[in-house]
């Protein structure tokens, strides 16, 4: 299993929004997206998009997705799969807990519903 990142409360992170972390931060190999999502969950997912190396912590929650803010490709938050063009590839998610009010990121485990 991967190592734990205690991010901080999870008031931090309003519904709906989306912040950076940075591999400095997550000792992961590139930055990671961190999505609060418009029905309560907390997700994470590579922070670039597979169809240009755009990061998606600039992108928009929509229900269940994340949208590049360049293109619009819609990604699963759970699974990372584009439901949407131009991106056809799939970004890596990352599991995330939450454990006494703290967002615990654990980078390079993968959302259990994702077909890593």
């Amino acid at each position: 299993m991967s190592a734990r990142v205690d991010l901080g409360p999870t008031d931090q992170l309003p519904e709906g929004e989306v912040m950076q972390v940075t591999a400095d931060t997550s000792g992961h190999s590139g930055d990671i997206a961190l999505v609060h999502a418009e029905e309560g969950g907390f997700y994470a997912l590579d922070d670039e998009c597979s169809h240009e190396a755009v990061p998606l912590s600039g992108g928009f929650v929509e229900e269940d997705t994340l949208e590049c803010p360049k293109h619009a490709s819609a990604f699963c938050l759970k699974t990372g799969v584009p439901e949407t063009l131009p991106a056809i590839s799939p970004v890596k998610t990352h599991l995330v807990t939450v454990e006494d009010g703290h967002l615990i990121l654990h980078p390079g485990t993968p959302h259990p519903e994702a077909n890593s």
